[in-house]
């Protein structure tokens, strides 16, 4: 595979389950002799970027997920904000003509055809702008609604044969619960929902089988699409789940093979004419901190860069335009066993990944803080109602201590 780079190539690896780990593990024992070779990775769930061989790559990625935030907070990566379906414009921009794909693929069929199985990522948008794309032939990636890609497009092929990864559950816990429990008296019968993988989603996702007839429009999910089918909470009707990845278990992965789940670009979900379309939609994000204006961080934190913009802004400003949608912050109320509050005065470095406009409502296991409709003298009083209750003096005290200033300055 190393013989088709050239100096100055920007190697772009397909993320998630789609990840080609063999070709991904191939750039890192490489490593060094890349010569002014760029690699660009995002979400992955092997060991690869553990390795201390990956640290000798020139790394970049449009965030710090799993793995990579380790690199992250050395310096090893970096990062470029952007949103999930930027990823495309902004690598061909930043690499013109120098873009080299890897990817994974099904067995090809009768005409050649591979199928993208269970995720379709960045890489496909890039195929048609690469100087090269390099497949992994996995012969146990199975044949979904995916799009399908023709042999004739790629520079070069390796076979393989292994299972896709899986997921295990996270981590759940009796905060993750309550905040759940808060949040799914949010999501009415027939909505559309969208969430991610992790604690918070997979909690939601299950606490949501009572629900019914709900649709699904998410670029992620995990073993909670599942859990919905097989409790009856999904509509029936066709094209009522449309996703772009799954991640978890092998019963997840045969769900989505088996039934009309459809397996989508990202742009055929987060484009502004598709979102504009949605009736009842209601996103569902998690987040590292809110401010006490209602904006949003989640990409970093006092260890480094640990998420991601992805597509928070244009899910939850997509949920306030859809008739009878709702955009829903969703995070513990604190980090550090409690040490910290992630209901704060100001963002960390001031990074801001969700306007304070983009918001309707911000969920911790204490409650719910309805944003809409609230000005900027009031949302103070509903975020902090939300907060744990031994760091809500603290809050106060905040809050008071610049009201006074602003008489003060006012003299």
């Amino acid at each position: 595979m190393t013989d088709v780079l050239r100096p100055g190539d920007l190697v772009v690896v397909a993320q998630g389950v789609g990840e080609p780990t063999p070709l991904l593990e191939q750039l890192v024992r490489a490593g060094g002799s890349l010569r002014d070779t760029e690699v660009f990775v995002g979400l992955s769930h092997s060991a690869a970027l553990t390795e201390d061989a990956a640290r000798s790559l020139s790394l970049v990625s449009f965030g710090g997920m799993g793995p990579l935030a380790r690199l992250a907070a050395t310096n090893t990566v970096s990062i470029i904000p952007c949103h999930f379906a930027d990823v495309p414009r902004l690598l061909a921009l930043r690499a013109p003509g120098r873009l080299v794909v890897l990817m994974q693929v099904s067995p090809p069929n009768d005409d050649g055809f591979h199928s993208l199985g269970m995720a379709v990522d960045y890489t496909y948008e890039l195929v048609g702008q690469a100087r090269a794309v390099i497949a992994e032939v996995n012969e146990q990636l199975p044949v979904t609604s995916a799009p399908c890609l023709h042999a004739s497009a790629f520079a070069a092929t390796v076979r393989t044969s292994r299972p896709l990864p899986v997921i295990p559950p996270a981590n759940v816990s009796e905060v993750h619960r309550q905040i759940a429990a808060h949040v799914v008296k949010l999501v009415p019968d027939g909505a559309t929902i969208q969430l991610g993988i992790g604690a918070v989603p997979s909690v939601v996702g299950a606490a949501l089988t009572r629900r019914r007839d709900l649709r699904v429009h998410s670029t992620l999910v995990g073993d909670w699409l599942l859990g919905l089918a097989e409790a009856g909470a999904l509509s029936t009707e066709p094209g009522s789940v449309r996703i772009s990845e799954a991640a978890g278990s092998a019963a997840l992965y045969e769900y989505v093979t088996r039934s009309a789940v459809l397996v989508r670009p990202v742009r055929e979900l987060n484009s502004p004419d598709v979102l504009g379309r949605l009736e009842g939609f209601v996103a569902m994000n998690s987040a590292l901190q809110v401010d006490l204006s209602g904006q949003v961080n989640a990409e970093e934190i006092e260890s480094g860069y640990v998420g991601g913009i992805g597509g928070q802004p244009e899910f939850l400003r997509a949920a306030q335009r859809s008739v009878g949608g709702r955009s829903i912050v969703m995070l513990p109320a604190t980090a550090a066993r409690g040490r910290q509050s992630r209901i704060v005065r100001r963002l960390h470095q001031g990074t801001v990944t969700t306007l304070r406009s983009g918001v309707d409502f911000v969920v911790t296991e204490f409650g719910v803080a309805d944003l809409r409709g609230t000005s900027l003298d009031e949302r103070p009083e509903a975020l902090i109602a939300v907060a744990a209750p031994h760091h809500r003096d603290a809050l106060l005290a905040v809050t008071e201590r610049g009201d006074r200033r602003e008489v003060d300055d006012g003299r």
